[in-house]
C-alpha cells in the first residue's frame, strides 16, 4: 500500500507539474496583459524581499533563483496544486466511500465503537 501511495504521489506532482506549465504558457500566450500584470507583482514581490536588507550571501541566492518568471509559475504550481487536490478531495467522497457499518461491511477496527454492535 506505501508504493502505491508513493506512486500516486509522483503522478500527482507530475500532473500538477505539467498543467501549471500549460496554465503559464497558456497565459502568456493568450492574456499576455494579464501576465505582465503578475510580472508586475512578482517584481514587486522581489523588490520587499530586497528591502529585507540580507546579509549578501542569502541575497545573491535570492537574485539566481526569485527571477519575476520563477515567482509566477511558483505561484501557477501551487494554484494547480490546490486545484488538482479539491478535484481528487471530491473524486474520493464521491467513489471510495466507506460503506455504513449496516451494510454488511466489517466495521472498521480504528473505531473505539467498532466493537459495540
Amino acid at each position: 500500500m506505501g508504493v502505491l501511495r508513493f506512486l500516486l504521489s509522483i503522478a500527482t506532482f507530475i500532473l500538477t507539474m505539467i498543467l501549471a506549465l500549460f496554465a503559464f504558457s497558456y497565459t502568456l500566450i493568450y492574456y499576455p496583459s494579464t501576465m505582465r500584470e503578475l510580472q508586475r507583482a512578482a517584481l514587486h514581490f522581489r523588490e520587499q524581499l530586497h528591502e529585507l536588507a540580507l546579509p549578501d550571501n542569502y541575497m545573491v541566492w535570492m537574485d539566481v533563483f526569485f527571477q519575476e518568471n520563477q515567482i509566477v509559475l511558483v505561484g501557477f504550481s501551487i494554484a494547480t496544486r490546490i486545484l488538482i487536490g479539491i478535484v481528487l478531495g471530491i473524486l474520493g467522497l464521491l467513489f471510495w466511500r466507506k460503506r455504513p457499518s449496516g451494510s454488511g461491511a466489517p466495521a472498521a477496527s480504528s473505531s473505539p465503537f467498532s466493537r459495540w454492535g
